[in-house]
């Protein structure tokens, strides 16, 4: 498991015993880190800098098998837990 966000989204995180861990505003170079290091089998990203990348790499991320990545916020939406379901197991509750 892998963890992209800001210094206090990642806080948590840290305290839990993830080891990687990629505090920084600007996740492009953590994405790519994470995207090959192939022990990461999730990454869970702050919704915050995931709204900031341009919609090819948003869909692109939303479309990975290998990493998946999980978008979480501190205010955790039904439309973006849906979508985590739908993303899940495939079907819309």
């Amino acid at each position: 498991m892998a963890v992209i966000g800001k210094e206090d989204f990642c806080l948590g995180f840290r305290l839990a015993g993830i080891k990687k861990v990629f505090e920084t505003d600007s996740p492009a170079g953590a994405i790519q880190s994470v995207r090959q290091d192939a022990s990461v089998g999730v990454a869970v990203v702050d919704e915050r800098l995931f709204d900031g990348l341009d919609a090819y790499e948003r869909q692109s991320l939303e479309d990975s098998l290998r990493p998946v990545f999980i978008t979480l916020s501190e205010q955790a939406s039904q439309e973006s837990l849906k979508r985590m379901i739908r993303k899940s197991i495939g079907v819309e509750l």
